[in-house]
C-alpha cells in the first residue's frame, strides 16, 4: 500500500498491509475551512451520486461511500491473499471493537450484541429461539415486516401458540398507538413483536411508552430496529426491551450483509441454541457465531462505516434528513391530489417519507417517475391504500429533490 494511503486509526493487526479508518484526504474534503460539514464534498464521496437515476430508495438497501468500499476492497485482497482462518484469526480485535461501538449506539452491552448478516436473520433467531407454550401468546400490528410475519407463520404451523395482529393506520398520535396496544393485552401476552421505525412510512414508534406498557404486564419486547441504526437514536436500556434486530447496511453505510443482534443479558441463555453452536454456550451471545465460513471481511469492513458516520457526527446527520426531508415536502404540502401518509414532524420521521396521488397507483407513479424523469423510488401499500417510499440521504441534493418535486407536481396536476 502506498504512504498515500495510509490511514490514521487504528492498525487491523496485519503486519502493516491493511489498515482500518478513511484516509486523512477524506477527512479534510468532508469539512470547510470552518470545520462545518461540507455536503457537496460528502456527496462526492457516494458514486451513486453519479447514477443516471436519482436514487430515493435508500431505505431496501443503503450505499456504501467511497472510502468504505476502499477498506472494503483492502480486506477483501488481505483475506484472498493469506489463509483466510489466519486473516479472520488476525481480525478478532477490529471485530471485538466494532460490537464495543455498535453497542455503545445503542447503549448496550458488548456481552448483548452479536453481529449477524441482516435485520431478517436476527429476527428469525429470536422468533424460532423463543421459548413458547401453547398458552402463549404475541402481538404483532399489520405494520409488522413481512418477512418477519411470515417467520412467525411458518412458526405456528408447526407448533401451537396464540398470535394476534393488531391493525391501525399510520400516521397515528403516540397515545392512541398505545392505547392499540393496551387494548390488545391479555394475561396471555408473553410478547409484542414492533417495528421501530415503520419500512412503509418511516414513522418512529413510541418505543418509550410501549416499552413502559410491557413492562406493566410483565411482557418481552422484540424490536424490529432495520431502518433505525444510523438514522435515529436508539436505546435498549430499558428493562422490557429485551431483544433488538437491526440492519447496518442501510443508514450506517456498512457492507452490505452486515446487521446486528440484541438480547438482553439474562434471556441470552433462555434463546434456543443456534443449531450448529456448542451446548455449553448457550449463556453466550457467541452462540449464533457459529455459521461456518462467510464473508468475514464484511463484519470487519463495518469499522470503515463507523469511522465514517464518527467522522460526520451524528448530530449532523439527523439534522441534514430532517433539513433535506422538509426541503421537497413544504414544495408539496398544497399541491391537490397528493397525500402524505408519513406524519413530517422531526420526532414522528426522519429521512423516509411516504405519500400517494389521487389520480394513479403506486406502482404506476413509480414507473412513469422512473420512465419520465430517471428518478428511482419505492412501491409501498398499507390500510391507506398504495403510493410511493421517498427515502433521502446525506448524497441527495437540493437539485434532486426539486426535481423530484417538479416531478410529481407535474403528475398529480395533469
Amino acid at each position: 500500500m502506498s504512504l498515500d494511503r495510509r490511514f490514521f486509526l487504528k492498525t487491523l493487526g496485519v503486519s502493516g498491509s491493511v489498515l482500518s479508518g478513511i484516509t486523512n484526504d477524506h477527512i479534510l474534503r468532508i469539512r470547510d475551512s470552518h470545520g462545518s460539514i461540507d455536503w457537496a464534498e460528502v456527496r462526492a464521496l457516494f458514486p451513486i451520486s453519479q447514477w443516471e437515476k436519482i436514487h430515493f430508495n435508500s431505505g431496501s438497501a443503503g450505499v456504501m461511500p467511497t472510502p468504505v468500499q476502499e477498506h472494503l476492497f483492502d480486506l477483501i485482497r488481505h483475506m484472498n491473499g493469506v489463509a483466510p482462518y489466519e486473516a479472520w484469526s488476525q481480525w478478532q480485535k477490529i471485530r471485538k471493537s466494532n460490537i464495543s461501538r455498535l453497542a455503545a449506539m445503542i447503549q448496550a452491552d458488548p456481552e448483548e450484541l452479536t453481529i449477524v448478516r441482516n435485520t431478517t436473520e436476527a429476527l428469525n433467531m429470536i422468533i424460532y429461539g423463543l421459548p413458547l407454550t401453547p398458552d402463549d401468546e404475541i402481538i404483532y400490528s399489520n405494520n409488522i415486516y413481512p418477512f418477519a410475519k411470515n417467520a412467525w407463520d411458518n412458526r405456528a404451523v408447526r407448533e401451537s401458540f396464540k398470535s394476534k395482529e393488531v391493525s391501525y393506520t399510520l400516521p397515528m398520535s403516540d397515545d392512541e398507538i398505545v392505547s392499540v396496544y393496551r387494548q390488545a393485552i391479555t394475561p396471555a401476552t408473553k410478547y409484542i413483536h414492533i417495528t421501530h421505525m415503520t419500512h412503509r412510512e418511516g414513522h418512529i414508534m413510541p418505543i418509550g411508552q410501549i416499552a413502559d406498557l410491557a413492562a406493566e404486564h410483565n411482557i418481552e419486547l422484540i424490536i424490529d430496529g432495520a431502518h433505525a441504526i444510523g438514522q435515529i437514536d436508539v436505546s435498549v436500556a430499558h428493562e422490557a426491551i429485551c431483544y433488538y434486530a437491526s440492519s447496518l447496511h442501510k443508514w450506517l453505510n456498512a457492507p452490505h450483509g452486515s446487521g446486528l443482534l440484541y438480547v438482553q443479558k439474562d434471556k441470552i441463555k433462555t434463546l434456543q441454541n443456534h443449531p450448529s453452536s456448542y451446548p455449553q454456550m448457550q449463556s453466550s451471545i457467541d452462540k449464533y457465531e457459529h455459521i461456518g465460513t462467510r464473508a468475514f471481511h464484511q463484519e470487519i469492513g463495518i469499522s470503515a462505516a463507523l469511522d465514517f458516520h464518527e467522522d460526520i457526527g451524528f448530530t449532523n446527520k439527523k439534522a441534514r434528513l430532517q433539513e433535506l426531508k422538509h426541503y421537497w415536502t413544504n414544495q408539496m404540502k398544497d399541491i391537490p391530489g397528493v397525500t402524505f401518509h408519513t406524519d413530517l414532524s422531526d420526532d414522528k420521521s426522519c429521512a423516509i417519507t411516504t405519500l400517494s396521488l389521487d389520480s394513479m397507483s403506486g406502482h404506476v407513479l413509480a414507473k412513469r417517475l422512473d420512465q419520465e424523469y430517471d428518478i428511482h423510488a419505492k412501491v409501498v401499500g398499507s390500510t391507506w391504500g398504495q403510493g410511493i417510499r421517498i427515502s433521502v440521504n446525506i448524497f441527495t441534493s437540493f437539485a434532486e429533490l426539486d426535481r423530484l418535486a417538479q416531478a410529481l407536481t407535474a403528475l398529480a396536476t395533469e
